[in-house]
Formats: C-alpha cells, sequence, structure tokens
C-alpha cells in the first residue's frame, strides 16, 4: 500500500506514524492552527509595514493606471491562487478510504500546509505591491487572498469532507480520545502486507 505526497507514491511504512501530532485531536488541531497562522503572519509582517511606511508618507494613492507592475502582481496572486487549489483538489483524488486513520491525518496534514504555502506566496504578491505602489488596490488584493485563506482554514468539518471520512473516523477525529492505538494496530497491517 502506497500513500501519495508530493509527486511521488512513498510506502505506507515510511511514514512516521509516532509523531506527537498524530497522537491526539488536540495536538493535531494545534499544529495545523500553528501552521495555518504562521503562514498567514509571515506576509501580514510585510504587508503591515508596507502599510505603515505609506500612510506616514501621505496615506494610501488611488490607482490611476494599470501598469505592468499591477498585472503582473495582480496576476502573479491569482496564479499562486490557482495552482494550490488545483494542486490541492488533485492530491485529494488520491485519497484511499482504506488508509489509516492517523495515515489521511498525515496527508491531510502534509497536503493543507502545501496549500497554505501557496496562499502565503500570494499574499506576499499583494504586500510586495503594497510596498512598491502604495495604492489601496493592492490592500484590497490583500483582502481577498486573505478571504481565499479563511475559507480554507483547518476544521474539522473540512477534514471530515476532503478526506472522505466514515462515521467511525469522524467520530475518533472529534472526539478527543487518543489516536495513539491506531499507530500500533496500522505498523502490524503495514508489517503483515510487507510479507
Amino acid at each position: 500500500m502506497n500513500l501519495y505526497f508530493g509527486h511521488k507514491l512513498l510506502p505506507i511504512g515510511m511514514l512516521d506514524l509516532s509523531k506527537k501530532y498524530l497522537q491526539s485531536a488536540y495536538e493535531y488541531f494545534h499544529r495545523l492552527n500553528i501552521t495555518y497562522y504562521l503562514l498567514i503572519a509571515g506576509p501580514l509582517v510585510g504587508f503591515c509595514y508596507a502599510y505603515l511606511q505609506h500612510e506616514g508618507a501621505g496615506g494610501l494613492q488611488s490607482t490611476v493606471y494599470l501598469s505592468w507592475l499591477h498585472i503582473v502582481l495582480i496576476v502573479g496572486a491569482a496564479l499562486v491562487i490557482f495552482l494550490g487549489y488545483r494542486n490541492y483538489q488533485q492530491a485529494l483524488q488520491t485519497v484511499d478510504l482504506d488508509w489509516p486513520f492517523q495515515q489521511k491525518l498525515a496527508f491531510f496534514y502534509h497536503k493543507s500546509r502545501e496549500l497554505y504555502g501557496y496562499y502565503m506566496v500570494s499574499n506576499a504578491f499583494a504586500a510586495l505591491g503594497m510596498y512598491l505602489t502604495g495604492e489601496q488596490l493592492f490592500a484590497g488584493v490583500y483582502a481577498i487572498v486573505l478571504v481565499v485563506f479563511s475559507l480554507f482554514r483547518p476544521t474539522p468539518r473540512r477534514i471530515i469532507r476532503d478526506l472522505k471520512f466514515t462515521k467511525a473516523e469522524e467520530e475518533k477525529l472529534v472526539g478527543g480520545q487518543d489516536y495513539g492505538e491506531d499507530n500500533i494496530a496500522s505498523a502490524n497491517k503495514v508489517e503483515e502486507e510487507g510479507r
């Protein structure tokens, strides 16, 4: 049995199911949310710096005409959002309902982290546009990307829907119980399949 990571298949036995974030719902959502907010915060620092610089110099300007810089940054931000979403959706098509619970969680963690990385780059384009031009247009682009970011916030509902969890897996995800027992069962199953 294999698991799809990035653009290659990895044998399930190569995944480390003893990772702390795969042991309980608290640890899992804590790690997902930390990743999510850190990837939002990176470009936010740059955006705030650019905003404050331009506010101190008389405020944000209106966009009089679109230059090649405007077009490159706006199209770049949109393209990065599109590529991130497309890669995420393609990866979800590879989810096998027979995967053990922790491997589904590990898959979602890695794929959502990639998606948030794409959205972080898109936000960085908007922050760069704000820094270079000081125009309100890029504040709007930044706000739009934040809305897109928020649509993919890591919630139990998103995980359940995207991974097509069974009722038992759904209850396990939101039930607050330890996931550690599954590690032993998964390791034994992988070992038996390898024989």
